[in-house]
């Protein structure tokens, strides 16, 4: 079959990376520069939060922050936006060293102004990063980091987006982290050299994960469904992939940790019928649960893939796993891994659709485009608790 017969908008999106990078992180530097200073030094607790992918990226910054700018009682999590909005407590007399990060591309959805509001009225700083200035998020927030995402004639759904937010948070950490004296001068600079050289490295690397994601994705195309792993930061990667199915495909795909699919997704009926893609590092403290649960997955007739940072020799993959090797992050910045390892999950997603002729989102005569409700992502009733 010609790959190029199925050539589509995702895959576009993945070649661009390399290309957009460098004025990408230009226009997040220039963003930056709406946040004080002063703010981000006496900040000892972040909070970030989002919906969907946004909320994906927070959990893969979550490493950077800890690395630049961890220091004696610092702490930094990502919750999802209905937590942040409706149940998350804030300590008191904390609430001025605490910043809320609301990320969205768009800065539309309700949920992510309604966090930064109910932030805001309990005294805390907050922080949109957005690339729309005017966007509720954006008016909402005391500051905002607008990315200034180059433009591209084919946005959704979203890839380009996710590695904007992710690449913001990731200088964001080195900024606060020069600020608050955790890091030296010049690393802000060193991390965008970091990520400008990881990009150029899946760059290169992009024609053979390409060639093996459509060959996969003509075996996988008809399964009813699939699961995505990935244990500590990769489970946003994990959870990234998974949207991309749904989206572009419309594939059921959820992601889940290594521990609690041997738990419970072990047990989906008709096994042979659906993918199950890995994701984990070679340095990483779950290797072996990941090479036992590949074991275990294999036995019961799972389609398997994983993608990781080495070959499948070294990583002790059972026969019958698909491999993809995707380059290292650079040594120092191991926590730039998910800034990009979602490539081939993307990628075989987005072929899995091509091939299928699937419009992304589903068509509009599907029951999501015909249903008298439609989307309330923007139209959410706001409650401030």
């Amino acid at each position: 079959m010609d790959k190029t017969m199925y050539d589509n908008q995702l895959r576009r999106q993945c070649l661009n990376l390399p290309v957009m990078c460098e004025e990408q992180l230009k226009g997040i530097q220039e963003g930056l520069k709406a946040v004080p200073g002063e703010v981000l030094k006496k900040i000892r607790r972040v909070i970030l939060t989002g919906c969907g992918d946004s909320y994906f990226a927070g959990i893969a910054a979550v490493p950077a922050f800890q690395t630049c700018a961890g220091a004696f009682a610092s702490s930094f999590k990502a919750v999802r936006c209905i937590d942040a909005a409706r149940y998350l407590e804030y300590e008191e007399g904390q609430e001025e060293s605490t910043l809320v990060v609301g990320i969205s591309a768009s800065g539309s959805p309700v949920r992510v102004m309604e966090a930064l509001r109910r932030a805001n009225e309990r005294g805390c700083c907050t922080l949109a990063v957005t690339n729309v200035p005017d966007s509720r998020a954006a008016r909402e927030a005391k500051y905002a980091l607008i990315v200034h995402t180059p433009p591209f004639p084919e946005p959704g759904p979203g890839l380009r987006n996710y590695f904007a937010s992710l690449s913001a948070l990731f200088l964001l950490a080195a900024r606060m982290g020069t600020e608050k004296g955790t890091c030296g001068a010049g690393s802000e600079e060193a991390l965008c050299k970091a990520i400008l050289d990881y990009t150029g490295a899946y760059g290169k690397a992009f024609d053979g994960m390409d060639s093996l994601m459509f060959e996969l994705g003509e075996r996988w195309k008809d399964h009813i469904g699939h699961e995505v792993i990935g244990d500590g930061p990769l489970y946003a990667t994990a959870a990234f992939i998974g949207a991309k199915f749904v989206e572009a495909a419309g594939k059921m795909t959820n992601a889940v940790d290594s521990e609690n699919w041997c738990h419970v997704n072990y047990f989906r009926h008709s096994p042979e019928q659906s993918g199950l893609i890995l994701v984990a590092n070679d340095g990483d403290h779950n290797h072996s649960r990941v090479a036992e649960t590949m074991g275990q997955a294999v036995k019961i007739g799972r389609n398997c893939l994983l993608i990781t940072d080495t070959n499948g020799k070294d990583y002790g993959v059972p026969e019958g796993v698909t491999v993809c090797t995707v380059p290292k992050a650079p040594e120092g910045y191991e926590f730039l891994a998910p800034l990009l390892n979602y490539i081939p999950g993307t990628l075989l997603a987005a072929y899995v659709a091509a091939l299928r002729g699937e419009p992304y989102f589903r068509g509009e005569h599907s029951l999501q485009k015909q249903s008298e409700v439609g989307s309330t992502i923007g139209s959410s009733k706001v409650i401030i608790v």
